[in-house]
């Protein structure tokens, strides 16, 4: 499977997701990950290593609809576990290894496959939410602020110190040119945001100097962004992706739009 063939099967058994042969590129196609399947179906998976223990993702499963219906997809799926055995995986975890993923789980929304994975024996996962904000939102910085499309090494500075786990998603928004960054006056990074990391118009990873929280900085640079995805895609909202903290972004005009599941299947 290449990233264009693989884009070419989510065309029609997914068409909704709108995934690119660039998105899949990046989600599917990088370190630890494995694509099994033909242009009828196909799953990708990636391992992880954290010291001795290993950890595998079924980042995406994606059946012709022509072939529905026949058990494909449970075999990929189990093509995929055998594979994470093989690596010393106890465990198969469901969409969300990040940095690189499609969704935070499965959308509920979509009851076949919910349904799939639970037949599966996806079982304990957490909730993920999306929610959709206007791209025609605004907020000005507060005054003695600036936000701006980073071109320097500031918002890779504060990550690193402040949020390590965000690094990569950061770095990735840096090269495509969405990632900003709030600054004072006299140049200290204060406060970051990304879209379209890994999907058009998603929002994420965005954070704001533990000290400075609450000032206004994180909706002035989620409002950089609203600005931005409306020139760069055309889009009338931008998605929020995997929502921590409902009670900000709701103060932004977003409203929740999807909710997902994670899930662990035992090998």
């Amino acid at each position: 499977m290449t990233p264009e063939a693989l884009a070419a099967l989510c065309a029609v058994s997914m068409p909704e997701e709108r995934l690119t042969a660039d998105e899949l590129e990046w989600i599917c196609f990088g370190d630890g990950d494995e694509v099994v399947g033909d242009e009828h179906g196909a799953a990708v998976m990636t391992v992880k290593r954290f010291g001795e223990h290993v950890a595998a993702w079924l980042v995406l499963v994606a059946v012709e609809p022509g072939h529905q219906g026949r058990g494909h997809g449970k075999e990929l799926v189990a093509e995929v576990a055998d594979r994470a055995r093989a690596h010393g995986c106890a465990d198969l975890h469901l969409a969300a290894a990040v940095p690189r993923y499609v969704w935070p789980g499965v959308d509920l929304m979509h009851t076949q496959a919910a349904a799939f994975c639970e037949g599966l024996g996806f079982a304990d996962g957490l909730l993920g939410i999306n929610m959709a904000i206007p791209t025609s939102f605004r907020r000005p910085p507060p005054p003695g602020y600036v936000v701006e499309r980073e071109t320097t090494d500031g918002v890779l500075e504060l990550a690193r110190r402040a949020f390590p786990h965000w690094v990569d998603e950061a770095r990735r928004g840096i090269d495509l040119g969405t990632t900003f960054a709030a600054r004072t006056a006299d140049g200290e990074t204060v406060g970051f945001a990304s879209h379209s990391v890994c999907r058009a118009g998603w929002i994420g990873p965005m954070a704001t100097d533990p000290r400075l929280q609450h000032s206004g900085i994180g909706s002035a640079t989620l409002a950089a962004l609203c600005e931005d995805i409306a020139a760069r895609h055309g889009l009338a909202a931008g998605e929020i992706s995997w929502v921590s903290n409902l009670g900000f972004y709701g103060k932004c005009e977003a409203t929740v739009s999807r909710v997902f599941r994670g899930g662990r299947l035992r090998l």
